[in-house]
């Protein structure tokens, strides 16, 4: 009777994940599940345990060292005594245990457990990093080639249990929350462990593609690799593609924002799910905990595809794949010239023109297309400082496709040009001269991708 009266009174969702053992303590107190005595007994036995383990510390060379350092014992002591606790099976157990052994002896449980949980974390290392993908992410890969080094060359379980020697920087889908010391290590090596064998269903370039769609310099981005990789995965599944792609086209985002557009958050959510069920049994995958992991990222992936659909930006969720390498081709169209005669006129007019602001207001009301601009740029002969004003009249674009068809060339190469078009290049290339660095880069970046037709 007495066991069964504690183990209801015990909330265990009010238990820590990272300070079980002063948590526990502090609820059977509340709730009457340890006596007064029997707290006041286990304080006694934990400031022993304390004094024991700072004798150790200094080697039995001082009886007292610093407050810090005090608490630090302490708290990996109960870290410690927590996770033999934890390892028990219910809080029934857990009661028992506190009752009838010394504070001591399960320190010493706890110490083994400590023990065989740094071997598995070992485990998870190794697998992950069997497991590890080709990327170009930094924080990713940083993570597993140099984070847990400082956690398996120097961490110290006698003293400083509770603690993550490590640097961690790589975001999972899941953050490993309310653990500490090596379980937090384990929860983070199983947790990226899962991600890895999802993505590994994937050839490495595509995901690379798939990530550069997402952010073309997602190599210095802390965001989750898995995550985009599941979500393209089921944008493929809810269209019947082809899987191992992982791409869209702008016909697929439209395809999909119909057949998603009707649903409310509730009935999208199902039709995710739905989609991931069906998801994991293509790829066959078998580990429980691995499927669990995934599905229980669908209500955040169903708030993000929601809010891709109320904003129209679908392609931001579905990712269409993006290889950095191949440089796309901008075709440009630079319109229609006027007829003979017209241009004739609009010529004959814009060199009449005493002031130079007049030259402009034809510009900006008659010239209605790039083609007319460049001949009108050749013909009138201008004057630096008057071409700049010009070319300021144009976009980055524009700019970058008279570049491209007027580069100023050597002078044994302009003897191919008229005297007009010569000037005409001078005036630009002295134009982009005088532009910001930032801008001029862009302009000469797009040079390289444009096609004029």
């Amino acid at each position: 009777m007495n066991s069964i009266k504690k183990q209801t009174v015990i909330d265990v969702d009010k238990l820590s994940g990272e300070f079980y053992f002063q948590s526990l303590l502090q609820e059977a107190y509340v709730k009457g599940a340890l006596s007064p005595k029997e707290s006041e007994r286990v304080q006694r036995e934990c400031l022993k345990l304390l004094a024991d383990c700072t004798e150790r510390f200094t080697r039995g060379q001082s009886s007292s060292v610093r407050v810090e350092i005090a608490q630090g014992i302490m708290a990996s002591n109960l870290f410690t005594i927590g996770l033999y606790l934890k390892s028990l099976p219910d809080v029934d157990a857990v009661l028992f245990q506190i009752e009838n052994e010394p504070i001591e002896k399960l320190y010493e449980y706890g110490f083994q457990v400590l023990k065989r949980k740094i071997n598995v974390a070992h485990y998870f290392f190794n697998q992950v990093c069997k497991t590890k993908l080709e990327t170009a992410n930094h924080a990713y890969n940083i993570t597993i080639g140099q984070g847990f080094k400082p956690f398996f060359e120097s961490y110290e379980i006698n003293f400083h249990a509770h603690e993550i020697p490590s640097d961690i920087d790589y975001q999972l889908i899941h953050p490993v929350t309310d653990l500490a010391g090596v379980e937090f290590v384990i929860k983070y090596l199983e947790n990226l462990y899962y991600e890895n064998l999802f993505c590994s269903y994937f050839d490495a370039d595509i995901i690379h593609e798939v990530m550069s769609g997402y952010d073309p310099s997602y190599k210095n981005l802390l965001d989750n690799i898995c995550a985009q990789v599941f979500q393209n995965a089921l944008g493929c599944q809810l269209l019947s593609a082809p899987l191992p792609l992982l791409d869209f086209s702008p016909a697929d985002l439209n395809r999909l924002d119909k057949k998603l557009r009707s649903h409310n958050q509730l009935e999208l959510q199902t039709q995710l799910k739905s989609a991931a069920q069906e998801l994991i049994t293509d790829l066959e995958l078998t580990n429980p905990t691995q499927k669990k992991y995934l599905l229980a990222s669908l209500p955040q992936i169903t708030t993000t595809v929601y809010q891709g659909l109320a904003t129209h930006s679908l392609d931001k969720v579905f990712v269409p794949r993006f290889n950095p390498n191949i440089k796309p081709i901008i075709h440009y169209n630079m319109g229609i010239k006027m007829d003979d005669k017209a241009y004739r006129e609009l010529v004959t007019e814009f060199l009449s023109c005493r002031f130079f602001e007049d030259k402009l207001a034809i510009i900006k009301e008659q010239i209605k297309t790039l083609a007319d601009m460049e001949d009108l740029l050749i013909a009138s002969e201008l004057e630096s400082a008057e071409a700049a004003m010009i070319f300021a009249l144009l976009e980055d674009i524009e700019l970058a496709v008279l570049t491209t068809r007027h580069p100023l060339l050597p002078a044994i190469d302009a003897i191919d040009y008229s005297v007009s078009e010569v000037r005409m290049q001078q005036n630009l290339d002295a134009y982009l001269r005088a532009l910001p660095r930032e801008r001029l880069a862009k302009i000469l970046g797009m040079t390289t991708t444009i096609e004029v037709v």
